[in-house]
């Protein structure tokens, strides 16, 4: 029987992040704080979505219907991003698996006895890196330390089992990574693992004195501290939890299938409680993901779970303690869910015409979806837009001729979703509106048309770098849809390395300006995109006054975003964006040098797409413009572009141990500035941060065209490489060889003196 596939496209990703981020879709075993990292190609063969690759899927089956309140196939998507959101919030007080090697003078081989409690030294990053102490512990002990020092002195604590012979070769089981004084660490000592277990107080950066308080106890071990847990005594449970002494309650609860959950949790002022759903299958709550759950930062949380076919059995509801101790309130209420409550397939409502905009409500606990079908021809496009009300995270999913399981979806967190599919076997599709959270209106939109032949690479260029600027913009941006355009200077790059990342929130391309004057061309295009307002990043030295008069004289509003220097000047854009995105800013960004271009250059299309900002460096230090801001906007995962000739290893661990950083830090780096774009783009298809199906190409050597094709990367939500003028860099080659399938669109920035015909020729040969 023939089968049928398709190509999509998705702009919203799961955003998922390994390498030491925390995953936000299914990104390991969760272990009490802990997450057991994968191989970037091992998540990518376990989570396989139709928004990354062009997939061919199985045979065609009949369509299969789902029954009256029962819940539909996109459920097991649902639950990922419950996974996501649940994961998204970073680990505080340990972490394993991946801590860094010690930079220790001191060995385990040398260690002494560590002292009654409370117990303190000195150490100094130049001469006395680290002291190392002997502690023997027990199975069934816990063991908990906090750790404090003095303000010229960043250090950290690391936890090493009997068996460790040497820091720099072994994994820490535990540490104190990223944590602010007063520093955490807590280990239970597992069945079989007694011994001496060694104790490594580590600076990281400065010197002075620090103080250690520690204690060994008996590990927790009353009923409701594990599976099975105990029966809850009501709908409303009052208890206490403490991130040291008890950090689980749990509760069993009996849910049949067809069945809702409703939990919500309330915690004491300054504490950080959260609340956990485990599988029927669970052991041990902190070997499994939870099904479902609630994990924010504050103290009250609240989730609601149905639950699917076939999964009725006694659930565990867990009260977690992820920071600080006190007492909460816990309650729960289960119903039947009600009939028609979910829509299925089989009900789905007709779209007759090829294009149009829904309008419809929903509301999460009565009416939590809406399915649409139309019948599609192979060869035809289907563009999907959604924008829900605030207050509600709604997401939409297309389903194959069979109706079994979604082909493609949309299931970001911020409006719009968008999904575009290309139809390669004609068939019915459908389409599905879900309220992962919230009620309230939706409005969908879908246009239909023929999928565009393989027209080969498009050059956009003009007869200057400012000209270029402009037909990037005129090519990607529509007519009176930039309110706010970003301007930097083109004479220079340091200033305007950062600027991506504002662009992005500001949903606008990125023009060139001279030092003294706005190129006519500039003007022309301002006027076309509607702007009314301009924001110039960099300083007077490379933006001056006269420019901003032009401006003004053209009626536009403008300001500026800038520093003393080309770090400063980062780090105020950082402190825009992160302004900007408010709640939304995902306390993530980009560390590059700041001397050379292309590695900043070559994350332009990330920074654009996931508002992260570009923050800039010295190659052998860490400046503290960069340091400080990363610490005041609370930034907790951070990814290095370049080698350590780029971005030096003592870059690298200052970077590790600032307090806010509580995921160990990424390196980005390939052998040159091309393999270190590829790699970049590669490490952005596997986080879902683009799709390969839109790929632009600039060159390495000149910082002016990328510039502008990073933030038209980030519109598209596409990927950006790196080539020799001459011919397309090797790095370029592999990568458009091994996703030739999933790309649809092609276009080198600039003209044939910095692009050559022979790189474009390479380009339309390896997808021809």
């Amino acid at each position: 029987m023939p089968g049928y596939g398709v190509r999509t496209i998705c702009n919203n990703r799961a955003g998922l992040h390994l390498g030491g981020m925390w995953a936000r879709t299914y990104q390991g075993l969760y272990r009490g704080g802990v997450v057991s990292r994968m191989s970037h190609a091992g998540l990518r063969d376990r989570i396989v979505s139709a928004c990354v690759v062009s997939v061919l899927l199985a045979a065609i089956f009949p369509v299969v219907g789902v029954a009256a309140g029962a819940v539909p196939a996109s459920e097991d998507q649902r639950a990922e991003k419950a996974a996501t959101q649940l994961y998204a919030k970073p680990v505080v007080g340990s972490d394993a698996g991946v801590l860094r090697p010690l930079d220790a003078d001191d060995t385990i081989a040398g260690a002494v006895t560590l002292p009654a409690s409370p117990a303190g030294g000195a150490l100094d990053f130049a001469t006395d890196t680290t002291d190392v102490y002997a502690v023997t512990l027990t199975a069934g002990t816990r063991f908990t330390l906090v750790l404090s020092g003095a303000a010229t002195l960043s250090s950290d604590a690391y936890l090493y089992d009997p068996f460790a012979m040497d820091a720099d070769a072994t994994a820490a089981l535990v540490g104190t990574l990223g944590d602010g004084y007063p520093k955490k660490l807590t280990f239970d000592v597992p069945a079989g693992l007694d011994g001496v277990y060694h104790l490594a107080i580590d600076a990281a950066g400065g010197s002075g004195s620090y103080a250690i308080t520690w204690s060994s106890f008996p590990t927790p071990s009353g009923p409701d501290d594990d599976v099975p847990g105990v029966v809850p005594a009501g709908a409303m449970i009052e208890d206490a939890l403490s991130d040291t002494t008890d950090v689980d309650d749990v509760y069993r609860v009996v849910l049949g299938e067809g069945q809702r959950l409703q939990a919500a949790l309330t915690g004491a002022a300054g504490s950080d409680f959260d609340l956990h759903l485990y599988a029927p299958a669970t052991e041990h709550v902190s070997d499994v993901l939870p099904v479902a759950g609630s994990a924010g930062s504050s103290s009250s949380e609240y989730f609601v779970y149905e639950v699917p076919a076939d999964e009725a059995g006694t659930y565990y509801l867990a009260a977690h303690a992820a920071d600080g101790a006190g007492a909460y309130s816990l309650t729960w209420t289960v119903e039947d869910v009600p009939v028609g409550a979910w829509e299925s397939a089989s009900a789905a409502t007709p779209l007759a015409a090829s294009s149009g905009t829904i309008t419809n409500t929903l509301n999460r606990l009565t009416d939590a979806n809406d399915f649409m079908s139309r019948s599609f021809a192979a060869g035809e496009r289907l563009e999907i837009g959604l924008t829900g009300a605030a207050g509600t995270d709604f997401d939409v999913y297309i389903y194959g001729p069979n109706a079994a399981d979604p082909i493609a979806w949309a299931d970001g967190t911020t409006y719009p979703e968008r999904i575009t599919l290309d139809v390669t076997t004609s068939g019915v599709y459908y389409i599905e509106v879900v309220s992962f959270s919230g009620s309230g209106q939706y409005e969908l939109t879908y246009a239909t048309s023929l999928t565009p032949d393989w027209i080969g690479t498009v050059r956009l260029a003009g007869t200057d770098r400012f000209k270029t600027a402009v037909a990037l913009s005129a090519a990607t941006y529509a007519a009176d849809s930039c309110p706010t355009v970003v301007l930097a200077t083109g004479e220079n790059f340091p200033d305007a390395l950062s600027a991506s990342g504002l662009a992005g929130v500001c949903e606008s391309p990125i023009l060139l300006v001279r030092k003294y004057t706005v190129p006519d061309d500039v003007f022309v295009e301002l006027d076309r995109l509607g702007a009314e307002n301009v924001v110039i990043v960099g300083g007077t030295p490379a933006v001056a006054p006269e420019v901003v008069t032009a401006l003004q004289n053209e009626g536009l509003q403008v300001s500026r975003v800038s520093g003393l220097n080309r770090y400063a000047t980062s780090a105020a854009v950082a402190e825009e964006v992160a302004r900007l995105k408010g709640p939304l800013f995902a306390k993530a960004a980009f560390v590059a040098r700041a001397d050379v271009f292309a590695d900043a250059l070559a994350l332009a299309p990330f920074a654009y797409s996931q508002g992260y900002p570009v923050l800039l460096t010295r190659s052998d230090a860490l400046v503290t413009e960069c340091s400080d801001t990363i610490t005041s906007l609370g930034i907790s995962e951070v990814y290095i572009a370049g080698s350590e000739k780029a971005v030096s290893a003592g870059v690298m661990s200052a970077l590790n141990a600032l307090p806010t950083v509580v995921a160990p830090v990424v390196r980005l780096a390939g052998s040159d500035r091309y393999s270190t774009a590829a790699v970049i783009a590669e490490y952005g298809l596997d986080f879902w941060w683009g799709s390969a199906a839109y790929v632009g190409v600039a060159t390495g050597l000149n910082f002016p065209d990328a510039l502008g094709g990073g933030a038209v990367c980030g519109a598209r939500g596409g990927v950006m490489l790196l080539t020799a003028p001459t011919s397309l860099s090797t790095p370029a080659s592999d990568f458009i060889g091994a996703h030739a399938q999933e790309v649809v669109e092609t276009e080198v920035y600039g003209g044939s003196n910095v692009v050559s015909d022979v790189v474009k020729l390479q380009l339309d040969a390896l997808l021809d």
